[in-house]
């Protein structure tokens, strides 16, 4: 690849940077799309495009312009020409209020995924490879009072088996896929979001995923960049 690799990081709070129990944003040194961006040494722009309370195919009733796949088209003529789209997405389909079962959410990824793998509405642009992340595995909170422990019902359950499914339907498409629960664990502060270390953790263990896909000259890797979660 000769010009500088172009990324788009789309996902939800866990993509946006959204702090535990505040409504702040982690730093740039700490989001995973910067901090991937970083480690694959200027080869590559990362784009982040995250939402709190995104979903893949459906709305929040509360909140509008939540829905993934309604936007996601938009996103990638905005941002063309695109290598690489990364889909991180799943917690908030899980939550108990969208009654879906893990299968549902994986066959919602999979319309997603298929969306990115459309051809480009402008004429000579790339069609970009796709990479499916599963979500890092929702927790209860600690504090048994916490309003998560009402809408997050039955969602850690759902979430063991996502990566399960998202690898079957990466590998019937053609995609790729990563666990980022293997590299990446919750805060108990709400049982949702990232602390700094974990949400950093993601965007070191993508860049050696990414630099598989795309070919790029990245620098020697230590072993904070070392793959340990599954790659499809």
């Amino acid at each position: 690849m000769t010009r500088q690799a172009r990324i788009l990081a789309f996902g939800d709070s866990l993509t946006w940077g959204r702090i535990a129990n505040r409504p702040e944003r982690h730093g740039d040194d700490v989001r995973w799309p910067r901090v991937l961006e970083k480690a694959l040494g200027g080869y590559a722009t990362v784009i982040e495009e995250g939402l709190n309370g995104r979903r893949i195919a459906l709305e929040d009733p509360l909140r509008p312009y939540r829905s993934g796949i309604s936007l996601l088209p938009l996103f990638i003529e905005c941002h063309a020409p695109l290598d690489l789209v990364i889909l991180m997405l799943g917690t908030n389909d899980c939550q108990r209020q969208h009654s879906l079962a893990p299968y549902d959410v994986a066959r919602s990824m999979r319309m997603l995924a298929q969306v990115a793998q459309r051809p480009p509405v402008e004429p000579g642009m790339p069609v970009p490879e796709v990479l499916i992340v599963a979500p890092p595995v929702v927790r209860m909170p600690d504090d048994p009072e916490h309003e998560a422990n009402l809408f997050m019902e039955g969602a850690p359950e759902k979430m063991a088996l996502l990566a399960s499914y998202y690898r079957r339907i990466a590998d019937e498409i053609g995609v790729s896929f990563f666990d980022a629960a293997a590299v990446a664990t919750v805060t108990g502060a709400d049982g949702i979001h990232l602390d700094a270390d974990n949400t950093r953790a993601i965007g070191l263990a993508l860049a050696p995923v990414v630099d598989g896909l795309l070919g790029l000259p990245l620098p020697a890797r230590g072993p904070a960049l070392r793959i340990t979660g599954r790659v499809g």
